[in-house]
């Protein structure tokens, strides 16, 4: 039997294997040359090999499968063989290949080859539902956390459905990183809101992979619960995590945005507004600006004309000053003496009842009124330093003129 131009040896290959170019190999010789080829130590001639031992499986899988299948025996002498024939095989994606495959998952002695298989099950995508169990089950495998991990992705991708608790069960509890990523990622695939309250809490992962992946997770998921912890994420240290989160927030509807952030405001409109401000930040949406603007246009619009009649008093308190230190030397000590009791004190009040505290609580509202409040601000430490300076000259001047009198008063000895 001729092979099909498609099968035939790769040129490397039929160099290495020292084939001469004008002979032509049936399949099944050529796929005894291709698992031989697997025992090489170079890794482009193995990935050549399986890339024909895939052109071979899908093309003639009664003879090559088979073949492919027995390569996978533990007692091969080269590792190197066994892992390039359980990659044909999950390229080939053959549904007689699953149950086999299940039966080295469950009971490789080599935790790398069950870790591979695992792989591999993954990548064969629907056809292998029938290894969604026994995927479950590794997910406790306590030997290996690569077998964990892979087992994990391989149940997003096929979509094992009832592996939901299990998968938020293994997430609770596993140490290594890698899988916990992969655990993020699988409940995400399957779209399950029993997965929220474990999503929600690996957002908090020390493991900025984890965190990332539980952020995308829950933007395939769409539930309401998750705007708030995503919002916070979206200000992750890590730029790749806000992107994830971001794109979370993107897959809400406006109403559930809207709706979430309403329910925990509980009618405290600067609350509100906080919040639409850290979620257009880094979402566009008219509907939300709408709404967010007509919270916060009237606020903005009272604060400022609350920060003119504060401007205004501050500056009235300079020309207060001014005015006094331009007379302060023809004042007299009565005089001085009420400045000091009376009046600046009253000035000095009317200063210290000042506060830009509530204009400064929110960093929308400061973004709002950035001018407005450094204009204020500016003010109000020049008040403050003037009327200092005021009543230091002042209580200066009154004891000068006390001495001076005092000096006057003394009686001559003549």
């Amino acid at each position: 039997m001729i092979p099909n131009k498609e099968e035939d040896i790769d040129p490397a290959l039929r160099k290495i294997m020292q084939i001469p170019d004008d002979q032509e190999l049936p399949p099944d010789a050529l796929c005894d040359v291709m698992l031989r080829a697997l025992e090489s130590h170079q890794l482009l001639i193995r990935a050549s090999a399986v890339n024909q031992l895939v052109i071979l499986g899908k093309n003639n899988p009664q003879m090559a499968i088979p073949k492919i299948l027995a390569a996978l025996d533990p007692s091969i002498d080269y590792w190197t063989v066994r892992f390039g024939a359980v990659e044909a095989l999950g390229e080939i994606a053959n549904k007689s290949t699953v149950n086999p495959l299940v039966k080295y998952l469950e009971s490789d002695e080599d935790p790398d080859f069950r870790a591979m298989v695992a792989k591999q099950l993954g990548e064969m995508g629907d056809i292998a539902i029938e290894a969604g169990l026994s995927l479950i089950k590794v997910l406790n495998d306590t030997e290996s956390s690569e077998v964990r991990e892979n087992a994990a992705h391989a149940i997003g991708q096929i979509r094992v459905l009832n592996a939901i608790e299990p998968l938020i069960k293994a997430l609770e509890k596993e140490p290594e990183e890698y899988a916990r990523r992969e655990m993020s990622w699988s409940l995400g695939e399957l779209k399950d809101a029993r997965a929220l309250s474990v999503l929600i809490n690996a957002l908090k992962d020390k493991d900025k992979g984890t965190r990332g992946n539980a952020a995308e997770a829950l933007g395939k998921i769409r539930h309401t619960d998750s705007v708030l912890p995503l919002l916070q994420v979206a200000k992750d240290r890590d730029v790749n995590v806000q992107g994830k989160a971001i794109w979370a927030l993107q897959q809400l509807p406006a109403e559930v945005i809207v709706s979430e952030i309403e329910k925990v405001a509980q009618g405290d409109s600067l609350i509100a507004i906080q919040y639409y401000d850290e979620y257009l930040f880094n979402v566009d949406s008219d509907m939300v600006l709408k709404i967010y603007k007509e919270i916060k246009d009237p606020i903005i619009t009272e604060y400022q004309a609350e920060l003119v009649k504060i401007k205004t008093e501050l500056e009235r308190c300079k020309i207060f000053v001014s005015e006094n230190f331009s007379k302060l030397a023809n004042l007299s000590v009565e005089e001085l003496e009420t400045l000091i009791q009376r009046d600046i004190p009253a000035i000095e009040s009317r200063i210290g009842s000042i506060s830009l505290y509530k204009y400064r609580k929110y960093k929308w509202i400061e973004n709002d009124l950035y001018f407005d409040l450094e204009q204020a601000d500016k003010l109000y430490k020049e008040s403050g330093v003037m009327i200092s300076e005021l009543r230091d000259n002042t209580e200066a001047l009154r004891k000068k003129k006390n001495k001076k009198a005092s000096i006057t008063d003394v009686p001559s000895k003549n």
